[in-house]
């Protein structure tokens, strides 16, 4: 799993979080007045929500589960029930969910997979909820350090990471977290490969670039190579199917997805550039070819490297990795002057059909309340939090435990920071083809005979995300 940046919000323009007032909204949908919304609800309520969560995810069922009980201290008559959604198949279920009106009251969401949902008005616009609880001297569930009631503010979070959840000035997300794209490490493997992490010396640190990442895995491939290792990767680099490393990289060369009229922009020297990287690292077996199966990975131990946003708790634990574990930025790619690193967010959702939504807002609004962050992160959330004066991991339970670790790779380079946003400058509906065009086209790239034609895979590309935008 804290979002920051000037191209990120590029499509979303003048959108303002703490914004809301009474209006109809697209497809008829209702935003309400924030003076109509009570949120300091009676202790004594009764209500029974229903929670949707990550299946996959123990951290995430975990942390919420400790603050469902800390709730029922607030609120001893609200009871949860914990249902679950596979995140390969999210969007479906949900809308299936939506369709048959057995979707939960509060939903676990994301970025990017929450676009496709606007259209649908699966969730409600929370920006009046924040505006209400602005309004209020203090709010009974925003909890301060001291486990009372506090003054809710804008100015307590990254709010750009709120932004990641919001469009045409609606906020449909509450982020439980800062999410950014890192770089784990695998010590053990890198200093075999002599490569030298001495924080005085060492090229691998916050803000290094892409050659030096290029340069440490040359390094490492040689020595896995003089070491039987040769069917072994460098890096688990996600390249294929993942757009919160695919997109920062385009656009770091320079490239362009979808221009600010809606059309299709993929076709630049920029893209080339990129692609003939990617088959580089494919040529140089930093990592594999998307034709070739391995069962080498960061996760047991086989890589040196991994792209990935998670919490440092989920691989540090592992046992072929325990003791073996740091972190590190992800690698700038600086030819264009344009460097970028891939962020999102993670969070929660109101079921726009709840029937409990000031209630479910209470729960959302202790989410974000410093006691509530707090709690979670004692309980699987060790990502940084979306609370400024919990930004230290050094002092703050999202640290707790690996305090001697670069945890500091989380919060690094805000002014890098950018989100999958180009959806928003065309029909959401088209999203998803949108997304398989691309990730299609960055796993051509990493095919060592498809690379031998990179204008082709690129008008491929062109072609595929026109057809899907023309299919809408």
């Amino acid at each position: 799993m804290k979002r920051i940046l000037v191209v990120l919000l590029a499509g979303l323009m003048s959108l303002s979080l703490f914004a809301g007032c009474a209006h109809r909204g697209k497809n008829g949908g209702e935003t309400v007045d924030p003076e109509d919304i009570n949120v300091n609800i009676d202790p004594n309520t009764k209500a029974e929500l229903e929670i949707m969560v990550p299946g996959g995810n123990i951290n995430e069922r975990t942390m919420i589960q400790c603050l469902i009980d800390s709730f029922a201290d607030l609120y001893p008559n609200v009871t949860f029930n914990m249902s679950y959604v596979s995140v390969d198949n999210y969007v479906s279920a949900v809308g299936q969910q939506q369709l048959a009106e057995t979707l939960p009251d509060i939903v676990w969401s994301n970025s990017p997979d929450f676009y496709d949902l606007v259209e649908s008005e699966t969730f409600i616009d929370l920006a009046p909820y924040m505006k209400a609880n602005e309004m209020a001297d203090t709010v009974y569930t925003y909890r301060d350090a001291n486990g009372q009631p506090s003054k809710f503010s804008s100015e307590d979070f990254s709010t750009e990471f709120f932004d990641m959840g919001a469009m045409d000035g609606k906020n449909y997300v509450v982020p439980r977290s800062c999410d950014t794209v890192i770089t784990f490490l695998n010590t053990d493997i890198l200093t075999k490969a002599g490569v030298d992490l001495d924080p005085a010396t060492t090229k691998v640190k916050n803000g290094w670039t892409w050659d030096d990442f290029m340069q440490v895995c040359a390094q490492v491939r040689s020595w896995m190579d003089q070491n039987g290792m040769a069917s072994n990767y460098v890096i688990d680099a996600n390249l294929t199917s993942w757009l919160s490393v695919c997109y920062p990289m385009l656009i770091s060369y320079g490239a362009e997805v979808i221009d600010e009229e809606g059309k299709v922009a993929i076709d630049s020297e920029a893209t080339r550039q990129c692609l003939e990287m990617v088959a580089e690292m494919v040529e140089k077996r930093y990592i594999n070819d998307s034709t070739v199966a391995t069962t080498g990975s960061y996760d047991n131990g086989k890589s040196a490297m991994l792209f990935q946003s998670a919490s440092v708790s989920l691989y540090a634990e592992r046992l072929a990795l325990k003791g073996k574990v740091d972190l590190v930025s992800f690698p700038l790619i600086t030819v264009n002057n344009t460097p970028k690193i891939g962020a999102g967010i993670a969070g929660y959702a109101i079921n726009a059909a709840s029937e409990n939504k000031e209630i479910a807002w209470a729960f959302l609004t202790y989410l974000l309340s410093y006691e509530g962050q707090q709690k979670m992160a004692l309980n699987g959330l060790n990502l940084a939090s979306i609370r400024q004066d919990l930004a230290d991991y050094k002092t703050a339970n999202w640290g707790k435990g690996y305090e001697t670790l670069n945890l500091s790779a989380y919060t690094y380079g805000s002014e890098y920071k950018i989100s999958t946003d180009f959806f928003v400058r065309t029909t959401l509906s088209a999203k998803a083809g949108l997304q398989q065009a691309l990730q299609q086209m960055f796993n051509s790239a990493s095919n060592a005979e498809k690379a031998k034609d990179i204008d082709s895979i690129i008008a491929t590309t062109v072609r595929d995300m026109e057809d899907a935008m023309i299919e809408y």
